[in-house]
């Protein structure tokens, strides 16, 4: 899905990015009236069939745009209606409104009377949304998509479902042994697995490697929580008792400040993709930005990038925010391929495959 910026493309990224606000100027009102690079940028934002993620790679905000661009130029696309669905959907889980909620239901439950598996999915996750899905239409749908009839990462996707809400009137129940064998091979399953893991619903008795190689397969293909968790191997390195206790013992990382703040500035960025922006807020400030060794990690690397001039001090201040904020709104792709080449995990579980975070992910579609 993902593949290299060429040069053929440069005009039609620079729209893209223009749709984003990362850029300004007229590039986008000079390009053609049809512009196949923003419906295939919209159409990718969610990952393909087998790597489905509710978490943009691009970044929500640029997904928004990116589909909203592609929406007014293809209104009757069924696959951009869909993924501008799921987009609008996602604002909605981040603190968007109920109109966001509605719409999106209205799309996939038009969609899926057409035909469309993912719609059917999509349309069955909204039980929870008080949107007119209950809980007995979705239960078939997920127990299908349980099955694997909707792709690899959906599958994984459903199994969480089950792990965290009662469909079926037998109790949650989470298939950690299901999950860790569909993580091999599938870097939006270790992802999930690593989330439900940090989340306690699976053990690292559990699993059959140890946490570190889930964390750092899911991190390389930017995964938020797992970029979180490989931050934190660096900031503490291992036999550290200050680590999160679930992570205790269950990595190998030689304590390297700049490594580790390359990953936590990374994960910061994501995770306002995946985090409501209270739980954001309680998992950064109210928790690991309350820790010296972090906030001096990230001061680290945000001197080495040249975005910050003061002490190395582990107080999270005016001029750190400042530097982090600099680092959110440049090239946040060229420090990602920098790290992950770095990473070595264990190889049963996939290759390093090609991807790219931020604006860079939506160059990298054509």
């Amino acid at each position: 899905m993902l593949h290299g910026l060429s040069a053929g493309t440069v005009l039609r990224v620079a729209a893209l990015i223009a749709l984003a606000g990362l850029w300004s100027g007229p590039a986008f009102a000079k390009s053609k009236p049809k512009d196949d690079a923003v419906r295939q940028a919209c159409v990718s934002a969610f990952g393909d069939r087998d790597h489905f993620s509710w978490m943009p790679r691009m970044g929500l905000t640029n997904a928004l745009a990116t589909c909203d661009a592609a929406i007014t130029q293809f209104p009757d696309d069924a696959e951009v209606r869909l993924y501008h669905a799921v987009a609008r959907d996602q604002r909605a889980e981040l603190g968007g409104t109920q109109e966001d909620n509605l719409l999106a239901t209205e799309v996939y439950r038009e969609l899926a009377d057409g035909g469309m598996e993912m719609a059917e999915y999509a349309l069955a996750t909204m039980f929870d949304e008080s949107s007119g899905v209950s809980t007995s239409d979705a239960l078939v749908t997920m127990q299908r998509a349980r099955a694997g009839e909707f792709g690899q990462s959906i599958r994984c996707e459903a199994i969480r479902t089950f792990g965290q809400s009662d469909l079926d009137g037998n109790g949650a129940s989470y298939d950690v042994a299901a999950a860790e064998s569909l993580a091999h091979g599938n870097y939006v399953c270790a992802g999930l697995l690593m989330g439900m893991y940090w989340s306690g619903y699976a053990a690292a008795g559990d699993l059959p490697l140890a946490v570190g190689d889930y964390a750092r397969y899911a991190a390389v293909h930017g995964d938020a929580n797992a970029m979180a968790m490989t931050g934190l191997f660096y900031t503490y390195g291992t036999g550290s008792t200050d680590i999160d206790p679930q992570l205790q013992g269950q990595y190998e990382a030689r304590q390297d400040a700049e490594r580790a703040g390359y990953w936590l500035l990374l994960a910061h960025w994501a995770t306002k993709s995946s985090m409501r922006p209270q739980v954001h807020d309680d998992f950064w400030r109210g928790q690991h930005l309350q820790s010296a060794a972090v906030v001096e990690a990230m001061q680290t690397a945000l001197k080495a990038l040249g975005l910050y001039e003061n002490d190395i001090d582990g107080n999270f201040i005016a001029p750190t925010q400042v530097a982090l904020d600099m680092f959110e709104a440049s090239d946040i792709d060229a420090v990602f391929q920098a790290v992950r080449a770095k990473e070595k995990y264990d190889p049963s579980l996939g290759p390093r495959e090609a991807l790219h975070l931020g604006s860079a992910a939506i160059a990298a579609t054509d």
